[in-house]
């Protein structure tokens, strides 16, 4: 007797492969990136991601569990992005101070580019996550780009180059000289500042002359 049965054919969506999960994932991203850019990170929920990334609610937690996940992946894609940036900038230059002078005129300028990833990174405030309570900063792919200014810092204290010989606190200066600008530059542009570049040049001028050795 012929066996008239059929294989079992299987129902439902195709599984997704890592490509389409990647390419979700960036689209998603993206709308995110626009969203808070617009509305502000409280004036965004993953309804309205969701909406806006072309995916139902449910679907959207399959790849972010929350709001705030969305965020810290945005931040780590700009500062990855940074990093490259900054590593670029200082491949040709050898002098320690050289390089700590471009590494602060790089990463205003590059803010200053990007009025809204300046906004998203540090006019929204971090909130620990995990089972450790984690701060975004405490992670080793936030400090990537940050730790590049220690990293030169370090070199020019080891030349002699600085009166200050502690490099965390050659970078908490330089870092804050760097977010004070671009957050001046940025959020008062009402205000007559001056011409943008005279205004970068000068600030980092006074940082690094007031650092140097005498």
């Amino acid at each position: 007797m012929t066996d008239i049965r059929q294989k079992t054919v299987a129902r439902g969506r195709p599984r997704r492969t890592p490509s389409d999960t990647a390419q979700m994932r960036d689209r998603i991203k993206r709308a995110a990136r626009d969203l808070f850019a617009r509305d502000g990170y409280e004036g965004v929920s993953m309804r309205k991601l969701a909406a806006a990334a072309g995916c139902a609610p449910a679907a959207l937690y399959a790849y972010f569990p929350n709001k705030r996940a969305v965020l810290r992946v945005l931040w780590e894609d700009i500062f990855g992005e940074l990093g490259n940036e900054l590593r670029q900038a200082i491949a040709t230059h050898h002098d320690p101070l050289a390089q700590l002078h471009t590494l602060m005129t790089t990463t205003i300028r590059f803010w200053l580019e990007r009025p809204d990833d300046f906004r998203a990174i540090f006019l929204i405030q971090d909130e620990p996550q995990g089972p450790d309570g984690t701060y975004f900063a405490d992670e080793a792919g936030a400090m990537s780009s940050l730790g590049l200014i220690r990293e030169v810092a370090g070199t020019a204290v080891d030349a002699g180059l600085l009166r200050i010989h502690d490099p965390d606190r050659i970078t908490s200066i330089c870092i804050a000289s760097i977010n004070g600008t671009a957050l001046n530059l940025i959020t008062i542009p009402e205000y007559d500042w001056g011409e943008t570049q005279a205004v970068i040049d000068d600030i980092t001028n006074t940082i690094i002359d007031g650092l140097k050795s005498v």
